[in-house]
């Protein structure tokens, strides 16, 4: 997955919002967030960043030189929106375009209902729902059958053969023994949490200032992750994006390919283009044949003029954003799956499946 971010985007949805809420409480349902954003960011220069400094620079930027433009875009969205064409494509994009590791994450976290899910969360949730699952389907073999020990043989019996009081009592303790199994396993669960608590508060000592980092990291964390899978919470695509990337594979000679970061060129080539945004299918084709259409060639002059760039810039260890991190978590939460629940073939492709058949399981036991 590319390793940049267009820093506007988390500014122009604090800000699209902030102007929604201004409206009258009539006119608040008519207006799509994505959409308005889509129209900001077509309008506003694009500040894409693959580092923190680039990040930094490219949010100051943005808050102290273009605040004004960005309120004023906004606004003009808004009405645009709310007075334009009453035909407008409302059909939403399709979730093949958000098959990335941030889109992925993002049907994760609807579907497991966690705030302020990583990827490097996903494997100890999927194991514990396996776990559970596979708990319930051992004890569901014993539904036609129970055990009956005596004192010189062990022997199966079918419960069919048992009166219906017996039966009524074999499968409240059923129940019983899964009330008991969850019951563990959130009692565990909780001392964990206390243990990882307790240890959080010794290091920092009680003191103020450590607490207060602490709690600054973690709003950063959230605000960096957020960010993340802002595109696919909002089914909004920038079109130009995958352009970029083909022209960037088509344009670098093999001996080339491992010489320089391929996000970087991106970012480099994304900054000196028009935004283009969509968050419907017809905005999304009108956009694509645009570009090819009018944009080729200075696209492609573009992204080669950004290889030249990055492949005369010295290598620095610069702190990359945190899309870095979170697409390291994700490598490593694809393998720890495959490793969980033993299967090699879990991807992106099937990683959703899996968990919405965990989920059924689930339900299946509660019933």
């Amino acid at each position: 997955m590319p390793i940049f971010i267009n820093v506007l985007e988390e500014i122009i949805v604090k800000e699209v919002r902030i102007q929604i809420e201004e409206l009258r409480p009539e006119m608040q349902p008519k207006v799509k967030v994505a959409e308005v954003v889509a129209y900001a960011l077509n309008r506003l220069p694009p500040l894409f960043a693959t580092s923190m400094i680039g990040w930094k620079y490219q949010y100051d930027y943005a808050l102290n030189e273009l605040h004004p433009q960005i309120a004023q875009t906004i606004k003009h969205g808004i009405k645009a929106i709310l007075f334009g064409d009453p035909l407008h494509d409302t059909t939403p994009l399709p979730k093949h375009l958000f098959l990335n590791s941030a889109g992925v994450l993002h049907q994760l976290n609807q579907l497991l209902k966690r705030k302020y899910l990583r990827w490097r969360d996903v494997p100890v949730i999927v194991k514990e729902m396996s776990d559970k699952c596979s708990q319930f389907s051992q004890i569901n073999n014993f539904e036609d059958q129970t055990i009956i020990q005596g004192l010189e043989e062990t022997r199966l019996q079918d419960v069919n053969h048992l009166n219906r009081q017996h039966r009524a009592v074999l499968s409240s303790s059923k129940r019983f023994m899964q009330k008991q199994l969850v019951q563990k396993q959130e009692e565990a669960f909780r001392l964990e949490l206390e243990k990882a608590w307790d240890s959080h508060i010794k290091s920092c000592e009680g003191s103020w200032s450590s607490d207060k980092r602490a709690k600054d990291a973690l709003e950063m964390e959230y605000r960096a992750l957020e960010s993340y899978t802002l595109e696919a919470q909002l089914g909004l695509i920038n079109v130009l994006e995958h352009l970029v990337f083909l022209v960037i594979e088509k344009a670098t000679p093999p001996e080339l390919n491992q010489q320089f970061n391929k996000s970087e060129v991106a970012a480099y080539a994304l900054n000196r283009l028009p935004a283009m945004y969509a968050t419907s299918v017809r905005g999304f084709r009108h956009l694509r044949q645009k570009a090819i259409s009018e944009l080729s060639r200075e696209l492609i002059g573009t992204v080669r003029n950004g290889i030249m760039k990055v492949l005369k810039i010295p290598h620095t260890d610069l702190q990359p954003i945190a899309a870095y991190r979170f697409t390291q978590e994700y490598e490593q939460a694809i393998l720890d799956l495959r490793t969980f629940l033993g299967r090699n073939d879990i991807t992106l492709h099937n990683v959703v499946a899996i968990v919405q058949d965990l989920l059924l399981c689930q339900s299946a036991s509660r019933n």
